[in-house]
């Protein structure tokens, strides 16, 4: 099973590696950096504390207008 898998990954690169050295070849712009997940996990949960802790029909934002 691996033999077949590892075959086609490296027809899969070769082919990649022949094919962006033509001129007309498309460019392909790198992907924005995503901000960790610890990072977006920590600023969900303390979102949901300042919405649990904030005044009855104001929304956490609205606090710091």
């Amino acid at each position: 099973m691996e033999l077949p898998t590892t075959y086609l990954r490296g027809l899969h690169a070769t082919n990649r590696e022949l094919l962006s050295a033509r001129p007309d070849a498309p460019v392909v712009p790198e992907a924005p950096p995503r901000p960790p997940y610890l990072r977006l996990s920590l600023a969900r949960t303390l979102y949901r504390v300042s919405a649990a802790i904030a005044p009855a029909g104001r929304r956490p934002e609205a606090l710091f207008r």
